[in-house]
């Protein structure tokens, strides 16, 4: 099998690259970043890749599936609607570039946040994006395309939670490791999370083709509050509020739309309760999280692995 990976440079990508680089049934894997990797492995070609830019066929060629992880989270220095040409223009691209090469099995990291807010979600809830969070729009937005424009192609979508682990985003580690933590208002919303490795084992577990077009939710069992996981494990540390922060960085917008600081889109996610049930998932692809949502926090306790050290160490244990 053959499989390309955009985002495979990146914090879930590292993860995604490495454990489908262990697999014998795994011929070849294509690497897409637009960074660059910086990786030798006899399986793996890597190539610098701008998905808003035309996509070269070549690079989607033969290949049996395509996992999408490349999105943009936060809005950075970007407009609105550069950051929406970035994450749902780009993705369309790349879906219409798959179909072209005759890829027939598409994998997409999709989120949690599409749901808005709620307790025990099921994959059947209503999507209710937050206007504040103009991540969670652009997921929506490229779930309904996947749906409408791409006959003949089987589409899994992932929902994740907030993903922890060595190699997760660098705002999260932030968060995790900071003696100073954001405390929301009181009754703190409940959150779930998922490590990164139990991500990247759902994807492996859709890539057979007997698993069937759908959408699964991902999180660890266990519901928690934010200032719960992050006083977890430490000596000590100061809750800051969050409203006393917005004193900086100013209060929501009162009409329901983004910040006028992309910053401060964060603020209004961790003032959002969402719990998933996640039993599709169980029932349909045979996954559990090896990972507790504590496991997952304590990994910000060590410091963040070597780049591509999964790979060295995969190679270490089968020799």
């Amino acid at each position: 099998m053959k499989v390309v990976v955009t985002g495979a440079g990146g914090c879930l990508g590292e993860v995604v690259v490495s454990r489908l680089l262990e697999r014998p049934d795994i011929e070849s894997v294509v690497g897409l970043d637009r960074a660059g990797i910086d990786l030798e492995h006899p399986k793996f070609v890597g190539e610098r890749f701008d998905m808003r830019e035309p996509c070269l066929p070549a690079l989607f060629r033969g290949a049996d599936a395509l996992v999408h992880l490349a999105f943009a989270i936060a809005q950075g220095t970007m407009t609105l609607e550069e950051m929406r040409a970035n994450n749902v223009g780009g993705t369309l691209n790349v879906f219409r570039a798959a179909q072209r090469a005759g890829i027939k099995r598409i994998i997409n990291l999709s989120s949690a946040s599409v749901y808005g807010s709620g307790e025990n979600l099921s994959e059947d809830a209503p999507v209710a994006p937050s206007r504040r969070f103009p991540y969670a729009q652009h997921k929506v937005a490229v779930e309904t395309a996947s749906e409408e424009g791409f006959p003949g192609i089987t589409f899994i979508h992932f929902r994740a939670t907030f993903i922890l682990g060595p190699r997760a985003a660098p705002l999260i580690r932030k968060i995790c490791t900071s003696r100073l933590y954001l405390v929301p208002p009181r009754p703190h919303p409940r959150i779930q999370v998922v490590h990164e490795e139990d991500v990247a084992a759902a994807i492996l577990a859709a890539l057979p083709a007997s698993v069937r077009a759908g959408t699964f939710n991902l999180a660890a069992p266990e519901a928690i509050t934010l200032p719960a996981l992050l006083r977890n494990g430490r000596f000590w540390a100061v809750g800051i509020p969050i409203s006393a922060l917005e004193l900086i960085v100013g209060r929501p917008a009162a009409d329901g739309g983004p910040r006028s600081q992309p910053s401060g889109a964060i603020l209004d996610l961790l003032r959002t309760s969402i719990t998933l049930n996640c039993e599709r998932a169980r029932h349909e692809l045979g996954w559990s999280p090896k990972y507790s949502a504590w496991e997952a926090r304590a990994a910000y306790n060590q410091p963040r692995p070597v780049k591509w050290a999964l790979i060295a160490q995969g190679a270490h244990e089968t020799s």
